[in-house]
């Protein structure tokens, strides 16, 4: 079925692009040779066909010509077929032909020399015709064999290792998607074009809308041809594993081949996850939906060589992670990127690769003085991150840590939205139920739980403030949302044990997991925030060292 559904159509772009665009061109071609002699027209009609608020057209005819002395009638009117309105053609050959039979006149015909059979009445070529049938055509014929693509692409399976023991990256082809679909955008409004100049000089500006399709279809091919530029910038860049396959419970290393000669302190990161894929639908509604289970990063280590540089990482896999498994509609799968700037470039490839359980460590070891010194620039960023988000000062009431209101706006404007959208279909449905039925009023009231309980609960967050104070042996927090004053707690803080983190929501930026931690203090059975919505692990753990270091409990 996979096959079945872009080869339709892949099939029906090419007839339409045959016998629409390029038949009526070679028979053009074919009848130059051919004679003209004159012919009675002894019938004519300019038939309508109406469909979808559309009106097409066509002409049928009957003629009597001789030849040779010999007498022939032919219905054969062009050497096009079927009905259109590309332009006026049709009636202005309809007009022709009855002037002609009303008046008693001869028109011309084209015969065929070696069959005087064959003939017609008009040779005009339409370029009309010939634009749309290779542009509608080739619009469908692109989308088919691009899906054919695809979904071939997508049988052979993830993780496939390629001829020498090297993985490929993902970007190999996705350049030419972007170009194709440009051309897309470009070609499907493209018989309009022949009327522009028409419609514009008649006053009828609306018709410039149309231009704005070539625009835009012009500017993703151009995003693809930059992308193929780059991409050959940087070459292939082939990556090889050792473990190969990674393992989970040991490493997974490996030295990505690059082209280009890279200083070693190249700021270039290497990111590894585990992803959980599901695939719904089928056909042209079949999406995949991935989600990351686990991720981590590391600055890359460059080596030069001579044919370029490698670039070597090597990551420690805890063995609670799963394996690489399953196909289809449910899969687990490993990715590694790379992301970086090169001489003003960007740099990002991926490659999916197999993971299995084991112990196995990789021969690409990173030197200890560039993991030591990557883990430094970490703590400092992190930290950096977490005075950017907790305001931390010391005051004549002690330590005090503040957690502002209005932080990580667009996640929050995003859950609103979405939660409205819920909440005003819920109610819609339940306004609809006093006519429709019971049943609606169980959907509204699904819908509208969800959606009200969604746009609530964000409101509060949105809006919510907490101020901590920290003063000897003491803690003191006092929720606020919108300034106004809640509730207060307080506690002993004696020891370092007290001080956790504890996971909250998370989100996935481009590819990149985020997840949101909130610092704890865990007094007399009971859990006081100190500090909440910190984004990034990292980050909470750089705040949590620094609150016990100014505290004195380490």
């Amino acid at each position: 079925m996979t096959i079945l559904f872009p080869g339709v159509f892949l099939v029906a772009g090419l007839a339409v692009m045959f016998f629409v665009g390029l038949k009526p061109v070679f028979q053009y071609w074919q009848s130059g040779s051919w004679d003209r002699v004159p012919a009675t027209v002894l019938s004519s009609t300019l038939n309508r066909s109406y469909s979808d608020g559309s009106t097409t057209y066509s002409v049928s005819a009957r003629y009597r010509y001789d030849y040779n002395g010999r007498s022939y009638a032919n219905d054969t009117v062009s050497q096009y077929g079927g009905s259109d309105n590309f332009d006026d053609y049709w009636q202005r050959l309809a007009r022709r032909l009855e002037s002609a039979r009303t008046h008693g006149r001869t028109v011309l015909a084209w015969v065929n020399p070696a069959n005087p059979s064959e003939a017609f009445l008009d040779r005009t070529l339409r370029w009309g015709s010939l634009v749309f049938g290779l542009a509608f055509g080739g619009v469908f014929a692109l989308v088919g064999g691009g899906l054919m693509f695809l979904f071939n692409r997508d049988s052979k399976g993830k993780a496939e290792l390629a001829d020498g023991g090297q993985y490929h990256s993902n970007e190999k082809s996705g350049h030419w998607f972007l170009v194709g679909f440009g051309a897309i955008f470009i070609l499907l409004p493209s018989p309009a074009y022949l009327a522009v100049w028409d419609k514009v000089s008649r006053g009828d500006y609306a018709i410039l809308m149309v231009l704005l399709f070539p625009a835009v279809g012009a500017g993703i091919a151009w995003a693809g041809w930059k992308m193929r530029r780059n991409y050959r910038f940087f070459g292939p860049t082939p990556l090889e594993l050792d473990p190969e396959p990674g393992h989970a419970g040991g490493q997974v290393g490996g030295v990505i081949r690059l082209g280009k000669a890279l200083p070693r302190e190249t700021d270039m990161d290497v990111w590894l996850s585990c992803i959980r894929g599901r695939e719904s639908g089928s056909g042209k509604d079949r999406k995949t939906v991935e989600d990351i289970l686990w991720q981590i990063d590391q600055r890359a280590f460059c080596q030069p060589t001579q044919q370029g540089s490698d670039i070597l990482f090597c990551f420690d896999v805890p063995a609670e992670q799963p394996p690489t498994s399953g196909s289809g509609r449910n899969y687990i799968c490993w990715r590694v990127e790379l992301e970086g700037r090169v001489e003003e470039r960007k740099l990002k490839r991926s490659w999916d690769i197999p993971v299995v359980a084991g112990q196995g460590e990789s021969r690409f070891r990173l030197p200890e003085s560039h993991v030591m010194a990557d883990q430094r620039e970490r703590q400092v960023d992190a930290l950096e991150s977490a005075n950017e988000q907790i305001r931390v000062a010391q005051t004549g009431q002690g330590l005090h840590l503040e957690s502002g209101p209005g932080r990580h706006l667009g996640m929050k404007l995003a859950l609103l939205v979405f939660g409205g959208i819920f909440a005003a279909v819920g109610t819609g449905l339940f306004i609809a139920a006093a006519s429709e039925g019971f049943m609606l009023y169980v959907m509204g009231s699904i819908f509208g739980l969800i959606g009200y309980a969604i746009v609530g609960s964000t409101l509060f967050t949105l809006g919510r403030g907490l101020d901590v104070w920290i003063r000897g042996g003491e803690v003191r927090s006092l929720r606020r949302w919108l300034g106004v004053p809640l509730f207060t707690r307080k506690g002993q803080l004696l020891r370092a044990e007290q001080v956790v983190l504890k996971s909250g929501m998370s989100s996935t930026t481009n590819g990149r997991r985020t997840e949101y931690v909130t610092l704890i203090a865990e007094v007399d059975g009971k859990k006081i925030r100190l500090a909440e919505g910190i984004a990034g692990r990292e980050a909470g753990e750089a705040l949590r060292e620094a609150v016990l270091r100014t505290l004195r409990l380490v």
